[in-house]
């Protein structure tokens, strides 16, 4: 279903331009790149269409909890030892890079398969760094993104992880903002 960013409702069976869906191609690599297989572009702010809207709420910050609208994430939040705090559980930096981890590699899936290039076997990690400069409170975020493409020629498999890294939605909100430093295995 797509979401009527005008009116807030779904309007089952077409895509947000009123084009009804085509079917799933078989690189198809989840629900986070239907718009890109349906030709769902265009309109709403800045040419975009709002497809989906994530919600959570934090408690307590970084000794609390995080939870989402729907539940399904419920996390309790502890500051790492490295920074000071008791460790044991979760933290932001941690979120960032396992939701960046999952975002990019449904990029690299889609952009392989445009290419013809089967990703079984395919990973990606993600590193992600809080920085500091000097003694103040001058906090930045660093990230390093690692491709695994294990059957896959490595000239190839940079130009893939180059798309990659200029399609996925993590990657461009990042862009000008965070170093963010791209590498193959």
């Amino acid at each position: 279903m797509s979401h009527d960013g005008r009116s807030g409702r779904e309007r089952p069976g077409t895509g947000a331009t009123g084009r009804p869906y085509r079917p799933m191609a078989s690189d198809y690599s989840g629900p986070g790149v239907e718009a890109e297989l349906t030709g769902v572009i265009g309109g709403g702010e800045a040419g975009y269409d709002t497809l989906y809207t994530a919600r959570a709420s934090s408690t307590g910050g970084r000794s609390g909890r995080v939870r989402t609208d729907d539940g399904l994430l419920d996390l309790e939040m502890r500051a790492p030892e490295q920074l000071g705090g008791p460790g044991g559980a979760s933290n932001p930096e941690q979120l960032m890079a396992a939701a960046y981890a999952a975002c990019f590699h449904s990029s690299l899936t889609l952009v392989a398969g445009q290419e013809g290039v089967d990703t079984t076997g395919a990973s990606v990690d993600t590193a992600v760094e809080l920085r500091r400069r000097g003694r103040r409170d001058d906090y930045v975020i660093g990230v390093d993104v690692t491709v695994h493409l294990p059957e896959v020629d490595p000239r190839l498999a940079g130009h893939i992880a180059e798309r990659a890294h200029a399609h996925c939605p993590y990657s461009k909100a990042l862009l000008g903002n965070v170093d963010v430093g791209l590498h193959l295995a």
